[in-house]
């Protein structure tokens, strides 16, 4: 396989990877497909592995930097509302483990910040500071987030209040010292469908985006035999259009399953690589990890899967089913045989953990929440039941351009910006 095309930061990432190298609590975002993921991974690697947490608001997110979820981290049972959690924290830190992961860590990462329930963030910050019996901010942690909060907010349970976002903590306040904007959207190269993004972002959508968006609904996007992916709001949604149309298709299923070495650690990586999956010949599939960026083999990118290569390198145990290797062909021509690939949860202190499997999900169908971090060159937009705000701006950013998108269900009213946030962002230093 060809190695991948290199990238360097930009002036805009440079200045984060400076002020994070320095020392300071650093809060970095910007718009979809600005290379907020790219850097974050950057930063990572330029900190001390043995001391630095890397955690995330969701699963899918830690996956993407080979972190865990912040509740993890924190050692926090993920059921129940924002106050069971909060409760779960204080009990945490009483066990050794998460009273050790405290005491060593000097530097945690918090990717997709804005998921992540300010009052969780609060009762965070406090332990801490018990913990290390320290009041400076986390204890003396330097904290690292990145995020957008103008695209997914926190979850919420019926009936609990509106969720605080982390910008309106005492924590926040007092911790984060410099706060970035990256500006320069690599996704999108139509400087008129960015501008369209940008609008809609902000919760915009006057008549020369609806225009656009409306129009976009003629798209033909049909090409070499690979569909649209259709976004969804709702999980049911996306799990019986998959299930139904691999269903549809003739011939037998291939059973592909994950290799893990941490059981107890395989639900983190089950939402971007599933332990089990189905494919067959005819079955639409997206990647799910950057392979070769040079020849478009990226995280997102779109193919159908025209065989089983039997000369695959599939593992040698004697449960595992599938007989071959998919071959797939992508939206861009390319065909490639998709082999096994690692996914690895580094923990300080603790062993990692890893998951071998096929980087590929079934692409009939995906969830807003599982889209976000995708470009993707054919996609279809349904609005109609776009139920928070940010959320209709997340979907439709994940298409790389207006000719490969095409918006279903088309209701200007589902596209909003939480007021809280617009002023959060309109009062934003960005400091060099």
């Amino acid at each position: 396989m060809a190695p991948r095309a290199p990238f360097k930061l930009t002036e805009e990432q440079r200045q984060v990877l400076s002020a994070v190298l320095s020392g300071k609590n650093v809060f970095f975002t910007g718009s979809a497909g600005t290379g907020k993921s790219f850097l974050l991974r950057q930063v990572i690697a330029a900190l001390p592995p043995d001391s630095t947490a890397v955690t995330a608001a969701t699963g899918i997110a830690a996956c993407h930097i080979s972190g865990v979820t912040l509740h993890s981290f924190a050692g926090v049972f993920m059921g129940g509302g924002i106050g069971t959690k909060e409760a779960s924290l204080e009990q945490a830190v009483l066990r050794a483990r998460q009273r050790s992961q405290l005491l060593r860590c000097r530097h945690l990462v918090i990717d997709e910040i804005s998921m992540v329930h300010g009052q969780f963030f609060n009762t965070l910050e406090r332990v801490a500071r018990a913990v290390r019996n320290s009041n400076k901010p986390f204890g003396g942690i330097q904290i690292i987030v990145c995020g957008d909060f103008l695209q997914l907010p926190p979850v919420v349970r019926k009936g609990e209040q509106p969720a605080t976002f982390c910008f309106e903590t005492v924590a926040w306040r007092k911790s984060i010292e410099y706060n970035f904007e990256l500006t320069r959207v690599m996704r999108q190269k139509d400087s008129r469908f960015v501008n369209i993004l940008q609008k809609i972002r902000y919760g915009r959508c006057g008549a020369e985006v609806q225009a656009a968006l409306k129009q976009t609904s003629t798209n033909h996007l049909d090409r070499r035999g690979i569909m649209a992916t259709r976004i969804c709001t709702h999980n049911d949604d996306v799990d019986f259009v998959n299930r139904t149309q691999l269903d549809k298709l003739p011939g037998s299923v291939q059973k592909f399953s994950a290799l893990d070495t941490e059981a107890s650690l395989s639900h983190l990586l089950n939402a971007l690589c599933p332990s089990q999956l189905e494919l067959k010949v005819g079955a639409q599939v997206m990647l799910t990890k950057n392979l070769d960026l040079s020849r478009g083999l990226a995280n997102g990118s779109r193919g159908v899967v025209e065989t089983f290569d039997s000369r695959g390198n599939l593992p040698s145990v004697p449960w595992y089913q599938a007989l071959g290797l998919p071959k797939v062909k992508f939206v861009n021509g390319v065909e490639e045989t998709i082999d096994m690939e690692r996914w690895i949860i580094n923990r300080p202190g603790f062993s990692s953990a890893v998951r071998r499997q096929l980087p590929l999900k079934l692409a009939w169908s995906v969830s807003v929440h599982k889209s976000q971090g995708m470009s993707l060159d054919c996609v279809e937009v349904s609005l109609s039941r776009v139920f928070e705000s940010g959320q209709a701006y997340v979907a439709l950013s994940r298409a790389t351009a207006l000719e490969g998108l095409r918006v279903v269900d088309f209701d200007p009213n589902r596209i909003q910006a939480d007021p809280r946030v617009l002023e959060f962002y309109s009062g934003l230093r960005y400091t060099s």
